[in-house]
């Protein structure tokens, strides 16, 4: 049998189909693939999911950050500003 080799795309296509219900019976059949290549599509993108999600909980953690120290420097210019004026 020959070997093909799928897309990123495609593969997401495929995983995509699974989750929205169909039997891996369905999905193996349909795109002529073993099932343990489709479980280890399935994987590899819960993995990717996983760093994916910990890369964002990163992120707004940070803007979080950000958003205080800029919250905080405004206060402080704006009573700085005032001091200026009172003079």
């Amino acid at each position: 049998m020959e070997r093909k080799h799928h897309t990123t795309k495609e593969i997401n296509l495929i995983l995509r189909e699974l989750e929205q219900g169909q039997s891996v019976e369905e999905v193996v059949g349909k795109y002529c693939i073993s099932k343990a290549t489709l479980y280890r599509w399935r994987k590899a993108a819960q993995k990717t999911g996983d760093v994916e999600k910990k890369r964002l909980q990163q992120a707004d953690e940070e803007n979080s950050r950000l958003r205080t120290l800029l919250a905080d420097s405004a206060l402080e210019i704006h009573a700085l500003k005032e001091k200026l004026d009172q003079k």
